[in-house]
């Protein structure tokens, strides 16, 4: 090709494409400012918010001008801003809040994105080689980022939690381990939907002892933490239902490989194993997918990778169980990978 197309509009939506960071990193200010709590109870003027938020004036004005031109918050003819319903998707600890995936995501994610190329020509870890530890490790050493992480998946869960539920049913089990089951989010839901069954929520010694003071009042006498690695063979065993959202896909095949077989391990003979994640399908190829996109963001933090159904049965092949069935819950981040032992 000796020259661009003649198609303006190609040129232009590239241009859409890459200056979408710029809107993304907007939200981030304005998240980090507080902006929707201190709308909350009502309409403020910007001198109002730039004394409240320690801001320059006008450059906060700016900042509200862009954001508002997308929708988010609610600029008024009498010069003051409002709180309006997409805004309040950034209010914080609130249930659905989407504040913790903007503050993590254009926060320590951030410089991990910059070193993708890095990351597609060594095969090696962009975050690892941005802030010069694991992401896992720099969650350790900044607690208050690995609470915020905690929030924000948390809130992720929230919008399929109920595609999960309506998807399979869990009632035929008496006791459910959720292996890296952080916040206890899809555990809380199951048990009450299920009151028959009893669960217990197996994660690292500082996540397993947050989630048990968090257990609500109403399922603590069904619900329990466990606590340990499952990278070795501590997982609590006996259970007849064992379940892994978003976990599995944070790790590499061989990691993966040795999870499934601690599980395993732990399982008794006949018991489930559902590997929830997103499963990007064999024939996909062309076709949008989110598990395509959220496949970079955890080549950017981790070792592991989204995978196609294909993958995921030569990892439960590898690891001693047997496939099932795949079960889609609507969500494409969401699908249900069913194993027995």
């Amino acid at each position: 090709m000796e020259k661009l197309p003649q198609n303006p509009e190609l040129s232009f939506k590239m241009y859409e494409l890459i200056s979408g960071y710029w809107v993304a990193c907007c939200i981030h200010a304005v998240s980090k400012l507080d902006i929707a709590d201190k709308l909350i109870d009502g309409p403020k003027t910007l001198s109002e918010l730039a004394k409240e938020t320690a801001s320059d004036e006008p450059s906060l004005y700016r900042l509200l001008r862009a954001v508002t031109s997308v929708g988010i918050f609610e600029e008024k003819g009498n010069g003051t801003f409002g709180l309006n319903d997409f805004g309040s998707t950034l209010l914080t600890d609130v249930p659905g809040s989407v504040k913790p995936w903007a503050l993590a995501n254009l926060g320590e994610h951030f410089p991990a994105f910059g070193d993708l190329t890095y990351g597609v020509k060594t095969g090696k870890v962009p975050f690892d080689h941005a802030h010069g530890i694991p992401v896992w490790e720099y969650y350790q050493q900044n607690p208050d980022a690995g609470v915020n992480l905690a929030k924000a998946m948390a809130g992720m869960s929230g919008a399929v939690l109920k595609a999960i539920i309506d998807a399979y049913d869990f009632s035929p089990y008496k006791t459910l381990v959720d292996v890296g089951g952080g916040n206890g989010a899809l555990m809380f839901a199951i048990l009450g939907a299920t009151p028959g069954s009893k669960g217990i929520i197996f994660d690292q010694p500082y996540i397993a002892d947050l989630t048990s003071k968090s257990i609500p009042q109403d399922l603590v006498q069904r619900c329990s933490t466990a606590a340990g690695s499952f990278f070795e063979e501590v997982i609590p065993e006996g259970a007849d239902l064992y379940m892994t959202k978003w976990t599995i896909h944070d790790w590499n095949d061989e990691e993966s490989i040795q999870i499934l077989k601690n599980v395993c391990h732990a399982m008794p003979k006949g018991a489930r194993l559902l590997i929830i994640d997103s499963v990007i399908p064999d024939d996909s190829q062309n076709k949008p997918h989110a598990g395509k996109l959220l496949d970079i963001n955890i080549m950017a933090m981790t070792t592991g990778k989204e995978r196609t159904l294909s993958e995921f049965k030569t990892l439960i092949e590898k690891s001693g169980l047997t496939f099932k069935r795949l079960i889609l819950t609507g969500t494409e981040i969401s699908s249900i990978v069913e194993c027995e032992k």
